[in-house]
């Protein structure tokens, strides 16, 4: 027998039974719950305090709709299998050590402009740089638009850094320390200094990419260690294609590295370049290698990127145009070559001026 409009019935084994909706499956059809007592109010309290539950679930759920959190949840999945593994889990990263903890539990409709200025003076105190806070700053502006979201703000002002060049005597030095070593991981810099592929070309570099009888090399991969999206704690070493279709590019071999190349080159092709055997060489061990070398030979540091300006200011200084440089270091526009990779010496600055004499 139940009581009237309650939903409690007491059964026929002696125990009181409670029943309430727990959800609403579509319109008119709902999924139950029971809950079990040996009296009437004992089934009641117990339904009750399920009900008062399910209410602060369903009131929370509400309110997570509005934050930020949601959007990036959502956001995320949206993008999962649009973009490179690299560049999700870069995001990734971005988002759940930056952007969630400090904006997540945000509701979207509060977040203004001194919002964002707000997180990003807690992040330059936080000592991060500018060009990570940009990165942040690009991705939340993506969560944003997904969300119907335009809000102005001004990215922060990137500071230009100096770019380091090897002097003449630097890579005089270095090639010959090179020579004297006879390693695949010594000639991978060698090959670095006259074609200006970066520290994950090389790494990802095999020997089939490489044709002596065309004298070209096929840059078409990069390596690179990422955050293991299953294994949060850890990261893992992926080799994909390179970040645009303009860094998959052929490029000339010289003759000063060609006869290097012939003299070193393995009898099984299928083998990665800076080790001649089917091991690879990660970047950041990589990286080490290259550090030790310039250590032992006494020069100063220079990141491997400055094997790369190296080579494209002295491709400028020697009357390479431009447009082939550009080509060469696999850019999508001639302007990112001219003011990221260019870097004229005073000493052909003045060559430049002193031709003016002569007109």
């Amino acid at each position: 027998m139940g009581r009237k409009g309650e939903n409690i019935f007491y059964r026929k084994d002696g125990r009181w039974e409670a029943r309430y909706v727990k959800d609403e499956l579509k319109k008119g059809k709902y999924r139950y719950g029971y809950v079990y007592g040996k009296s009437y109010m004992e089934v009641k309290l117990k339904r009750n305090e399920i009900l008062l539950n399910l209410e602060k679930m369903k009131e929370e759920k509400l309110r997570g709709k509005n934050t930020l959190n949601y959007y990036i949840d959502n956001w995320l999945m949206s993008i999962r299998f649009l973009v490179k593994t690299s560049t999700y889990a870069h995001y990734y990263t971005i988002v759940n050590k930056h952007i969630r903890p400090y904006l997540g539990e945000v509701e979207i409709k509060v977040i203004k402009p001194k919002t964002i200025e707000k997180f990003m003076n807690q992040k330059f105190e936080e000592g991060l740089s500018t060009k990570s806070i940009q990165d942040m700053i690009v991705v939340l502006k993506q969560i944003l638009s997904y969300a119907n979201i335009s809000i102005k703000f001004r990215l922060p002002k990137l500071q230009k850094k100096e770019i380091k060049i090897l002097s003449k005597n630097e890579i005089h030095l270095l090639e010959k320390e090179i020579m004297k070593r006879k390693s695949y991981a010594a000639y991978g810099i060698l090959l670095s200094l006259y074609t200006g592929v970066r520290i994950g070309e090389v790494c990802a570099l095999t020997w089939k990419d490489i044709d002596l009888n065309k004298r070209v090399i096929k840059i078409e991969h990069t390596m690179l260690r990422i955050m293991d999206l299953e294994k949060e704690d850890k990261t893992k070493v992926i080799i994909e294609e390179p970040k645009t279709e303009h860094s998959k590019r052929e490029i000339p071999i010289n003759q000063l590295l060609y006869d290097v190349l012939v003299k070193i080159k393995p009898k099984n092709r299928n083998t990665h370049f800076l080790t001649g055997t089917k091991e690879y060489i990660e970047p950041r061990t990589y990286y080490n290698q290259y550090q030790k070398i310039l250590k032992d030979i006494g020069i100063k540091r220079y990141g491997f990127h400055s094997l790369r300006h190296t080579f494209a200011t002295r491709c400028i200084e020697i009357g390479m145009d431009p447009k082939t440089l550009s080509e060469i270091l696999g850019h999508s526009d001639v302007k990112v070559t001219l003011s990221l990779y260019v870097h004229p010496t005073n000493s052909l600055k003045s060559v430049y001026l002193e031709k003016l004499s002569t007109h």
